[in-house]
């Protein structure tokens, strides 16, 4: 009288299988929106900034940019602008890599592109510590043609426009309570990882640190030189903090400081630099 039973379960296991097969992406699912901690997000949170609208490029511009770039840029940076130049085996840091459309000087947030006006200062300035010089010498017209060739080694600009540049708060008075309080955000942000203790660049994390191309990357040594790759202002630096710099591991500190912070650690940061012992002798500089 029980030879139903077998029947029966036959037929009930699959479909309970069925059931708990499509009950569990929606567990995963509710699982996931919720952040470490256990609390959901706010549903009033606002979502993340949307990239800027791409601007066409002018072609007359940028057969002006080429025949620039082939005369000034190429053995360094390429034929096709990855940075596999000539003379790129003997560089170090590498010339960059304009394909990826990753630039480590902007004033633009992290991750997105840079200006035009950023390209200028690079190409005004050149980048100290490395074998990029200044080319003021080619004059406004001609740099900015060359900005314009720049950009068609990589679809991403075509994809999206430059990011929106940061705005600077005005500077608090650089006193010994700002530097202070520069030393205590230094440390609360475990910049001594790669910069050292004393800021010449020899954290313990030092070894570790690779940049977007494999290639091993020294954090800068604040006591060594008053220059900095990205410029020598204090504004400049500033910035950085608040920018980060892109396709290395020095990233942007705009989401755990606030613009008066990234002031402070400008001046604390000026305290670690070694004075000029420059002199004049005979009409020749001698010394640091």
């Amino acid at each position: 009288m029980f030879r139903w039973k077998p029947a029966l379960l036959v037929a009930v296991i699959p479909a309970a299988v069925v059931l708990a097969q499509t009950a569990q992406p929606h567990a995963a699912q509710s699982q996931t929106t919720q952040p470490p901690g256990g609390k959901a997000a706010a549903p009033d949170q606002p979502a993340e900034k949307l990239p800027n609208s791409p601007r066409p490029l002018d072609q007359a511009t940028i057969a002006r940019g080429k025949n620039v770039y082939q005369r000034f840029c190429i053995s360094c940076h390429g034929e096709h602008g990855d940075g596999h130049g000539y003379s790129a085996q003997w560089l170090d840091p590498r010339p960059r890599d304009f394909t990826r459309a990753i630039f480590k000087c902007r004033s633009t947030p992290s991750g997105t592109l840079p200006v035009d006006d950023d390209f200028m200062h690079t190409l005004d300035e050149g980048l100290y510590h490395t074998n990029m010089p200044s080319w003021s010498v080619l004059g406004d017209r001609q740099l900015r043609d060359l900005i314009e060739y720049v950009k068609t080694f990589s679809p991403r600009w075509k994809e999206e426009g430059p990011g929106d540049p940061i705005r600077y708060v005005p500077e608090p008075a650089d006193d010994a309570a700002s530097r202070q309080k520069g030393r205590q955000i230094w440390n609360a942000q475990a910049c001594f990882n790669c910069h050292g203790q004393t800021g010449k660049g020899d954290g313990p994390a030092v070894p570790t640190l690779f940049d977007d191309w494999g290639f091993h990357i020294t954090p800068f040594d604040f006591t060594s030189s008053p220059h900095r790759k990205c410029g020598s202002t204090d504004k400049d630096l500033y910035r950085t903090f608040l920018t980060g710099m892109n396709g290395t591991p020095m990233p942007s500190f705009a989401d755990t400081i606030s613009p008066d912070d990234a002031w402070h650690l400008v001046h604390f940061l000026k305290t670690l630099q070694v004075k000029n012992t420059e002199q004049h002798l005979f009409g020749f500089s001698v010394g640091q």
